[in-house]
């Protein structure tokens, strides 16, 4: 009787000595395995967002290059469409268009002013820009169809300064253009 006995005892101190481990492994491998976990999902999270914040980043480089292509051939469509004749051409042209539109808009062209041709701020191209100033009288629903009529008129012209004012013979329109031509001086430049 005495081996079942010893038996039974070196079961129970096996038995003790297993549940002795597993607590052991409960309170040391467990919370060091539940920490490595959350590490792991922690970085995975930010590994993830980090990868999102990457494409997002991707997506407005691709956006801001495609703006800038299509600007690009914007400018070129632009240019070939700049007139390439004398800045007397450009000033004939001008006054036709503002003598025309003013007339069909039942407005009255009061004065037009022109500046000297410069090339100030467009050093390195071959443009040249004309400073138009003219002052238009007429009801202001009128003047309105007419700067709708001017901007599509195709004439390559930037609005630089506007004022609209108030006086006795109607609303008075005050706008300073700034008229853009091709000089051609930058290919005499390259042939010289």
């Amino acid at each position: 009787m005495n081996t079942p006995l010893r038996a039974s005892r070196l079961r129970l101190a096996l038995g003790i000595l297993a549940s002795a481990t597993g607590l052991a492994v409960a309170f040391f491998l467990l919370p060091d395995a539940s920490q490595q976990l959350s590490q792991k999902l922690k970085a995975k999270r930010e590994a993830e967002l980090k990868r999102n914040q990457q494409v997002q980043q991707l997506q407005e480089l691709q956006q801001l290059a495609d703006r800038i292509r299509r600007g690009k051939e914007t400018l070129a469509d632009l240019e070939t469409r700049l007139p390439r004749g004398s800045a007397g051409e450009l000033q004939w042209n001008l006054s036709k268009t503002l003598h025309a539109l003013t007339q069909k808009h039942g407005l009255r062209l009061i004065t037009v002013k022109y500046g000297l041709p410069s090339r100030e701020g467009a050093k390195g191209t071959d443009l040249e820009a004309v400073e138009v100033e003219f002052v238009a009288l007429g009801v202001y629903a009128n003047h309105k169809a007419f700067m709708l009529d001017l901007e599509g008129s195709g004439l390559p012209f930037a609005v630089r300064d506007g004022r609209l004012d108030e006086s006795p013979e109607g609303a008075r329109l005050t706008i300073v253009l700034r008229a853009f031509r091709k000089t051609g001086a930058e290919r005499e430049e390259a042939e010289a």
